[in-house]
Formats: structure tokens, sequence, C-alpha cells
């Protein structure tokens, strides 16, 4: 095989080339400790980055997704306007105690247990825990972690 342009240079500086022993490209040789170590780290960071991607419950995974009324069933047709909303996403509740963002949601069985941070009137702002329990009726239980405040929502035809 005849040299390449600046082979000649370089075989004159160093010498001849012999009995070199070409790789193809890749990682080097590591352990075999080192390549779990790295592929563990590998798989980790993908579930990290897919779990930031995601919501943590998707909305069919959180049923609560819709507009209720408190404490009156909700009849759809604006003869209950004087009633309190509640308006659930996948990320907020909205009520008249103030928009809430959703900060985690635990689901077991039919009760969910939602970690809300509340921003109430003038500003003020608190976080807690919510609790939501699903009936056979489709209405929704609903109380705050100390159970000061109890209510039962009545979700509003589409």
């Amino acid at each position: 095989m005849p040299p390449r342009p600046g082979a000649a240079a370089i075989a004159e500086l160093i010498g001849r080339p012999r009995d070199i022993l070409y790789t193809a490209p890749g990682p080097p040789c590591v352990g075999l400790e080192k390549l779990e170590v790295i592929r563990a780290a590998a798989m980790l960071a993908g579930a990290v980055f897919a779990a930031l991607a995601a919501p943590a419950l998707g909305e069919d995974e959180f049923p609560l997704v819709g507009t209720y009324t408190e404490n009156h069933v909700c009849k759809g047709n604006g003869s209950d306007a004087g009633v309190s909303r509640v308006k659930i996403t996948v990320r907020d509740i909205d009520s008249v105690f103030g928009l809430c963002t959703i900060l985690s949601k635990k689901r077991e069985g039919d009760t969910f247990a939602v970690h809300v941070e509340c921003k109430g009137p003038g500003g003020s702002q608190m976080v807690g825990d919510v609790n939501f329990t699903l009936r056979e009726d489709k209405a929704i239980d609903f109380s705050d972690q100390d159970q000061t405040y109890k209510a039962v929502l009545y979700k509003c035809p589409e």
C-alpha cells in the first residue's frame, strides 16, 4: 500500500511502522465492573429524563380532571350559578380558596393524596395535602390534611 501524502515525513522522523495493531474505533476496554456502572448510570439517566418529561399521573390515571360544584349536584344548565365551583386539571386546582398547583399525586385505590401549593387572596401562599376519594355515585369526597374542611364535589356535564 503506498504511503499517504505526509506519511513519508512522519516515517522519516519515527522510522518505518512495524507490528502496529489497529483496532476499530470505540470505547476503550474497561473492566466488567466499570462497564456495569456505566450501563447502570445510563439507564438511571434515561429513567430520570423520562420521569421529568411525563406528568406523575396522566389524565387517564387522574380521573378527577373536570369542573365540579361543591356540595350541590351540578345541573350544568346555568341554574347553579351561585354554587361554588372547583376546576381540576392535571396540574392545578382552582376554587374559591385560590389557585393551587399540584406538586405531587399518589393514588391508593379510590383515594388520591394530592400535595399542593396554594396562592390565596392577598398573595398568601401555603403548602398542604388534600384527599379526594371517588364514590360509587361518581361524586368525590374532599378533605384537607387535618380533616378541618370536608366537601362533596359533583362533576358538571362537559
